[in-house]
Parts: C-alpha cells; sequence; structure tokens
C-alpha cells in the first residue's frame, strides 16, 4: 500500500474592524470679529456671538476650563459633552480702554486636539474725535492774522454728545458751527486763527468740552505758529513748554514749574491773569491740568521772578489714553501779553509695551519660537500684580514686579508659539493689574493692559 501525503492549509481570515473613534472636539466659528465698539464710563459691551462645541467623536468629551483674553468675556454651559451633542459659549467685546484688541477663548478638553482655539479681535473707539491733532500755523508776522485753519469734531457712530465749551488758548483764537448736540456719526467745524504778539515760537492748544451720557469728557488739539517782527518783549518765561510725558492711570500728579521773570531794569510788569484756556479740562469733570500754586499776580518788580506750579492728573482719564495737548495763557502788561506756555502730557496705561503687538512669522505645526518685549510702567504709586492670563497657542515668561514699583521701571517678557494647527492664530496677553484701589474685594477696579498677539501655522 502506497502511503500518500495529504497537505492540509489552514485559511486565516483576519477580520479588521474599523477603530471606534473617541472623543472629538470641532469649534464653529474659528474665529469672531467684533465690530467697532463705542465706550464711555457706563460702557455696557457688545451684542455677545456665539461659539458651538461640537463633539464629533463616539465618547464624552470633557471640558475642563475655558478661558478669554484681551477685552473679551465669556459665559458657557459646556462641562461634559456627550458623542454628537454641543455646547455654547457666548462672547462679549468689553475693553476698558480705546484702542484694537486681538484675543482668543482657549478650551481644554480630553480631545487630543485639545486646546480648541477660536480667535477673536476686535476694535474700541473713543466717542468722538478732534482732527487733526496738530495744527501748525507757519511763521506769521506779528500784530496780524494767519488765515484760518480747519479742524473738525465727530460724534463717533452709534454714539451722541453734547457740546459745552470750545476755546482757545492765548494768541489763537476759534469760531465754529458746532450745534448744542451732536449725534452719532454728525460732525462740525472749527476755524482757527493764529495772532502773534511775540517775536518767538507758540505753542497753544484748542479744547473741546463734551457731555457724553453723564460722563464729561474733553478733547484737545496742538496749536502752533511762530511770530515775526520787531517787538521787544520784557518777560521771560522758562520753560517755554511743560513736557509731562507718559502718565499711568494713578492717583498721584505729575507736578512741573514755570518762572517768570520780569526783565525790564525799570519797569514794574502787571500781572492780570493766569489760566489753562484752550486745555482739555471737561466742565464738571476732575480736570486734567490744575493750577496748583502761583506768586504771579499783581506787580511784579524789575528783576523780579515769579513761579507757577501745573499739575497733569489721570486719575478719570483711564478709559482714553491719548496725547492732551495744553496750554498755559499768562495775561500781564507788557506789549507782547499774552504770554503762552505749550503743555503737553500723554495718557497712557499703567504698562506699555515694546513693540506694541507681536507677529510672529509662519512656522511649523508643534515647533516654537520666542520673541522678547520690553515693559515699562507708568504709574508714579506702586501697583499690584494680580494676574497674567496668555492665550491662544502662545506662552509667556518674566518678571513683571520691577515695572509695577517704580515711575519708569522696565522688565521684560519671552513670548513663545507654538502652532498647533495650520493657518492663523490670534490671542494676547492680558496684565491685570491694582494700581490705585484698596485691594477689597481684588478684581472690582482692577486695571487690565492687554498685549496683542499673532501667529500662523503652517
Amino acid at each position: 500500500m502506497t502511503c500518500g501525503k495529504f497537505l492540509i492549509v489552514a485559511s486565516v481570515v483576519l477580520m479588521v474592524t474599523p477603530r471606534v473613534s473617541a472623543q472629538q472636539a470641532s469649534v464653529s466659528p474659528s474665529a469672531l470679529n467684533f465690530a467697532p465698539q463705542v465706550i464711555s464710563l457706563v460702557s455696557l459691551g457688545s451684542q455677545p456671538q456665539t461659539v458651538t462645541v461640537t463633539n464629533t467623536g463616539n465618547a464624552n468629551l470633557v471640558i475642563s476650563s475655558v478661558q478669554v483674553s484681551g477685552g473679551f468675556k465669556q459665559a458657557n454651559n459646556c462641562s461634559t459633552v456627550s458623542p454628537h451633542g454641543s455646547c455654547t459659549v457666548t462672547v462679549s467685546f468689553s475693553p476698558g480702554t480705546v484702542g484694537s484688541f486681538n484675543g482668543a477663548i482657549t478650551i481644554n478638553d480630553n480631545a487630543a486636539s485639545s486646546p480648541q482655539i477660536v480667535s477673536l479681535s476686535g476694535n474700541a473707539i473713543a466717542p468722538a474725535q478732534l482732527s487733526p491733532g496738530t495744527v501748525s500755523f507757519g511763521t506769521i508776522a506779528v500784530g496780524t492774522s494767519s488765515p484760518s485753519k480747519t479742524l473738525t469734531f465727530s460724534a463717533a457712530p452709534n454714539s451722541s454728545l453734547s457740546i459745552n465749551q470750545i476755546s482757545a488758548s492765548g494768541n489763537f483764537a476759534e469760531s465754529n458751527n458746532c450745534p448744542a448736540t451732536l449725534q452719532g456719526g454728525q460732525s462740525c467745524i472749527i476755524n482757527v486763527v493764529f495772532h502773534p504778539t511775540v517775536n518767538a515760537a507758540v505753542n497753544g492748544a484748542l479744547a473741546v468740552s463734551t457731555l457724553v451720557g453723564n460722563s464729561p469728557l474733553a478733547f484737545s488739539a496742538a496749536l502752533t505758529g511762530t511770530g515775526s517782527g520787531s517787538v521787544v518783549s520784557h518777560v521771560a518765561v522758562q520753560p517755554a513748554t511743560l513736557k509731562f510725558g507718559n502718565k499711568g492711570p494713578d492717583l498721584v500728579d505729575t507736578v512741573k514749574q514755570v518762572t517768570l521773570t520780569n526783565t525790564s531794569s525799570n519797569t514794574s510788569l502787571t500781572i492780570q491773569n493766569v489760566s489753562l484756556s484752550g486745555s482739555p479740562n471737561a466742565v464738571g469733570a476732575f480736570p486734567l491740568y490744575k493750577i496748583n500754586s502761583t506768586t504771579c499776580q499783581g506787580l511784579l518788580a524789575p528783576g523780579a521772578q515769579c513761579k507757577i506750579v501745573v499739575a497733569f492728573s489721570t486719575t478719570f482719564s483711564s478709559l482714553f489714553p491719548q496725547k492732551y495737548p495744553a496750554a498755559l495763557t499768562i495775561t500781564d502788561s507788557d506789549p507782547t501779553s499774552p504770554q503762552v506756555v505749550g503743555l503737553f502730557g500723554n495718557q497712557v496705561e499703567q504698562l506699555t509695551f515694546t513693540p506694541g503687538s507681536v507677529v510672529f512669522p509662519p512656522q511649523a505645526v508643534g515647533t516654537t519660537v520666542t520673541k522678547a518685549v520690553a515693559v515699562t510702567g507708568h504709574d508714579l504709586q506702586a501697583g499690584l500684580l494680580l494676574d497674567v492670563t496668555t492665550s491662544g497657542d502662545f506662552s509667556e515668561t518674566g518678571d513683571l514686579s520691577p515695572c509695577l514699583l517704580t515711575f519708569g521701571g522696565r522688565c521684560n517678557l519671552t513670548i513663545s508659539f507654538t502652532p498647533g494647527r495650520t493657518g492663523m492664530v490670534k490671542g494676547a496677553i492680558t496684565i491685570e493689574t491694582y494700581p490705585e484701589c484698596n485691594p477689597f474685594p481684588l478684581h472690582k477696579c482692577s486695571d487690565p493692559v492687554v498685549l496683542n498677539l499673532a501667529g500662523t501655522g503652517q
């Protein structure tokens, strides 16, 4: 018998089962842009917009936190989202000051793509604008008047205001067609002429005092011109301008002094008035500029001196950081009267950044690039750092305490960008400080400042 060999082949069938998707998150939209927001002391913020977070996977999406930065506020109903379910984040734009703002919603969850990021942007504007900010009249003969120059005063869209007063400093005069009330989008014209009395440069100012709702606000523009002629002055004023520089919103005034000298050897000088005409001091408001004291009054003997002490205050102007040109006008018996001293002060936020915003060049997803930012403090009284929030695919390191302890203090931040996805990513560093209030409760009168950030993943 012949034994045969049988080959038995076992067939193995591999069954490949599709992988069940775990929790997956998507957000829509991926960016929100808010219309320009007119702000005031009682601004309620913008109309809210909504972001929807959807769980596109097959396991529960657990959202651990939702954070927002850069002048935006959020409310949400997001905690645990079941498969194919969703939740919403409602966002409003509530800026504390004028300017352009970036921000981001950062949603931390248990999805592999966490965090989810929604870019935010908005622009906050003042209720009115006086433009241009500087008007130059060139050289004009003493005793004559220049051709008029035009400034435009405009109410912002969706804003209305009443005009209480328009005034110009010595050597300048104004006329206007401004009504008692301006509605949103309306504007009026202010014409200014220069009438020099002295053979020298004159730095003056024009101011418009308004009432926005119940809030008195003032706006100003610098006026400059040079007188030319043979007139001889027996009055010397030093310095010719007072430069207060940058000042944050604290309770301590910046104070500077003017010295007036009667340079005549035989004639007394009669000082009739010292005023802040043309300065941005709104009617009924705490003044931006004050004459703290003056000995310049009545008769000033030949060769004698007197002094005027002027203060620049930013106690109630933090909503509108901008330049505030002003002028001190001294009326006296000299043929070159009035004497005009230009005042220049800038209201800034408690901290300012150099550069003022940071944009990273396109870089590969998952890589990290850093940039350095210098920070300067502008408060005369020490501040308290509450917290620092960084949003988007950004992070920061640095010690800010030197900036908050002394006026002009400088410190540095290192900003890192690590894109987690392709495309444009906006974010911000929001530094919440406490410069001027008794800290109970801490966050009721904080003073947040924002550094805009942007970058692109590729």
